[in-house]
């Protein structure tokens, strides 16, 4: 390998996002379970409630590093999931066709708080979650 090739390839591996380790991936799921049962009573998951939850998970807050807003999305998405897997077959039989479902899933997703809080890297780099 050329030194210009080696130079690129590790130029593009670090602008790779790094893979959260276990901790983090047990952490967010952590969070994750604890929010599924709001979204199957249909309660509206706000931004204070997803902050309650990463706090008593992370131990800590985002104003000191413990968790950032990308991750606590994360969390809730993964309580989107954790919904689905629980309730999707049985809300389709409900619903009688996917197209009917999309409306109750949109309904669902609506109950997570959305993307609005930005990280200092991502303000750096004018990214959305």
């Amino acid at each position: 390998m050329t030194h210009l090739a080696h130079f690129a390839t590790e130029r593009a591996l670090a602008s790779v996002a790094p893979i959260p380790s276990l901790d983090t991936a047990a952490a967010i799921l952590s969070v994750a379970e604890a929010l599924q049962p709001d979204l199957a009573q249909g309660f509206q998951i706000d931004a204070l409630r997803l902050r309650v939850e990463m706090e008593r998970v992370f131990g800590g807050s985002d104003a000191t590093g413990a968790w950032d807003w990308k991750l606590a999305y994360e969390a809730g998405e993964a309580a989107l999931v954790l919904f689905l897997r629980k309730f999707g077959r049985a809300l389709l039989a409900r619903a009688g066709s996917p197209a009917a479902l999309l409306p109750i899933l949109a309904k669902v997703s609506g109950l997570l708080p959305t993307h609005t809080r930005r990280s200092e890297e991502m303000e750096r780099f004018q990214q959305m979650a």
